[in-house]
């Protein structure tokens, strides 16, 4: 009769909870009408695991490792999909005649009765906590199957496309309200915020529509769709972002505001008509996400010293470099984040406006009324800044304008597309700022890059044996390390082996030898040599650090920081 222990009973025998917290958990169970196991959690008695692992020893049912076990598509598609919205269980693996079942309370006989009569299945369970499993399915929801489902369920075999072609923009409207492009283009969305995507690609190929999702900065293959349904995802998503689904022959911007999973995401949208028809790209931001401090940028202890340093200073230039997508728009609301006070007039010009913060007047750039990065700039100046932050410097009136901002009294933060804080200051120069100007302005340079993660659960050491790797390391005078670090790939990180991104760094602060050294028009070698000499640690050591420290990988550092000029370095000696 053990088997019928009361779970309070079992709790006490186990000396997890006392007589007096039984009697509290109790009487929030009657009144807020809970499970006890919910009542004594949310009292915060004994943690969800806890009663997990007691039920399991007591009742000897396996426990569920579901952060390290894959749960099978075949699995999860045996089961309804109402079945699962309504129950704490997910199907984990299927055999030929049984099916693995974990549970919160795998004593639920109704549940297990009523599906092995839906499946046919001998039902197997197996204990799990409430989140174990619904961050479970949210990692294994098999997304090509559903999509699939979906595409079946509306499949007539009939390729309407030419005839949609000819609807007005209110009938199309109509149609879509009830296609599989309206679940499709949905479903998209949500499986990108579940993946924690930055952008989504849909684009059409011949008889098809190709889904990609960019996830820590490399784009994945994600699932093909018909032909036939390629209208509705693209009319679909065009009507949610307020574009003419009527126009498909010029690019159109659009936005599309949302909740996905209980997240609000804010999405730019981006049209540009091709071959095969309009490739639609979706860049994911989460309204939600708070901005972070310069402490939490992963930076090192002395480049967030440096960095601080120039946030001080009242007036002058600082500048943020690196490619599209290495993080250089978030370090900069973070320095924002660390100078806004009620004492400072803080004006942004960007395009777009990615994140509001409170406090600051945001600005959002509009080329089609004349509102450009130069013409804001001049507007701007006659609002009484005291900090102003420029999306991007793209051109010489841009960058005139703002050095001339820093020279009388502001302090200017913007970012431009170089490879190194040296190359920085080169190219501004190549602009057509004069040298006297940029050395008088200019507090310093941050150069970053962004490398993928090894994956916590799945890590592992593995000896260097990359020969291009041994000779970069030596090239740059380090220490060739005996292992390194990899992720061999496992369900938390979808056998990617990674998992999130850290930030690399270069802090170039503008010293007096420097800034003689720019208004005499030193080169970009020169400049770098001396910040390396005064203290800098370049990109590729910081790289190789993170490596070392096994955080990366030796791919990623090649990957992320490794240039051609490395590659000549190597060749010359």
């Amino acid at each position: 009769m053990a088997i019928r222990k009361r779970l309070g009973d079992i709790l006490l025998d186990q000396g997890l909870i006392n007589e007096e917290q039984l009697a509290d958990a109790l009487d929030a169970q009657r009144r807020t009408g809970e499970k006890l196991g919910e009542a004594v959690v949310n009292l915060g008695y004994v943690s969800a695991e806890q009663i997990a692992d007691t039920l399991s020893d007591h009742l000897r049912i396996p426990r569920a490792d579901l952060s390290r076990r894959y749960v099978q598509g075949d699995a999860m598609d045996v089961v309804p999909d109402d079945m699962l919205e309504s129950n704490e269980i997910l199907p984990v693996e299927r055999t030929r005649d049984t099916l693995t079942l974990a549970m919160v309370d795998p004593l639920n006989i109704v549940i297990i009765d009523d599906l092995q009569r839906v499946t046919g299945l001998y039902i197997q369970p197996v204990i799990a906590t409430k989140k174990e499993i619904r961050d479970a399915r949210t990692r294994s929801t098999n997304f090509s199957s559903t999509a699939r489902r979906v595409v079946s369920e509306y499949d007539t075999g009939e390729d309407d496309e030419a005839a949609k072609e000819q609807s007005a923009r209110d009938e199309v409207e109509e149609y879509v309200g009830d296609a599989p492009g309206v679940k499709l283009g949905s479903l998209i969305l949500t499986q990108a915020a579940r993946a924690n995507a930055s952008d989504i690609h849909l684009e059409p190929r011949e008889g098809e529509l190709r889904v990609r999702y960019r996830v820590d900065g490399l784009l994945q293959d994600v699932m093909t769709v018909p032909r036939k349904f390629m209208a509705d995802v693209s009319s679909r998503i065009k009507i949610m972002a307020n574009l003419d689904i009527t126009e498909r022959r010029r690019p159109q911007d659009g936005r599309i505001k949302s909740d996905l999973d209980g997240v609000k995401v804010d999405m730019r949208i981006s049209t540009l008509p091709t071959v095969y028809g309009e490739k639609i790209v979706a860049r994911l931001l989460n309204s939600t996400q708070e901005v972070t401090g310069v402490e939490s940028f992963g930076f090192s202890e002395d480049s967030v010293d440096k960095i601080k340093r120039m946030l001080r200073q009242s007036r002058g230039m600082i500048l943020v470099t690196g490619p599209t997508g290495s993080g250089k728009t978030t370090t900069l609301y973070g320095f924002l984040q660390r100078l806004n006070s009620p004492e400072q007039n803080i004006i942004t010009i960007e395009d777009p406006v990615e994140y509001e913060l409170t406090g600051i007047n945001q600005v959002p750039v509009n080329a089609k009324v004349g509102l450009t990065f130069s013409t804001g700039l001049r507007t701007v100046l006659r609002q009484d800044p005291d900090i102003i932050m420029v999306g991007e410097i793209r051109d010489h009136e841009t960058a005139e304008i703002g050095v001339r901002s820093a020279l009388t009294g502001h302090l200017v933060l913007s970012t431009l597309h170089t490879n190194s804080s040296a190359a920085t200051v080169a190219r501004l120069l190549d602009m057509g700022v004069e040298p006297y100007l940029l050395s008088s302005t200019l507090i310093g340079v941050i150069a970053q890059r962004l490398v993928r993660t090894i994956c916590a659960d799945c890590k592992e050491q593995v000896t260097l044996d990359d020969p291009l790797m041994e000779r970069f390391i030596r090239g740059l005078g380090m220490k060739v390390p005996e292992y390194v670090y990899q992720g061999k790939g496992c369900p938390t990180c979808k056998d990617t082996g990674y998992k999130g991104r850290a930030a690399v760094e270069e802090v170039m602060l503008i010293t007096r030898p420097l800034r003689d050294a720019i208004n005499q028009g030193a080169n970009e070698e020169v400049l770098e040599e001396m910040a390396v000499t005064g203290g800098m640690r370049t990109l590729a050591r910081r790289a190789l650090d993170q490596m070392i420290a096994g955080r990366t990988t030796a791919s990623e550092v090649i990957r992320t920081v490794y240039s051609v000029e490395d590659e000549e370095a190597m060749s010359d000696e």
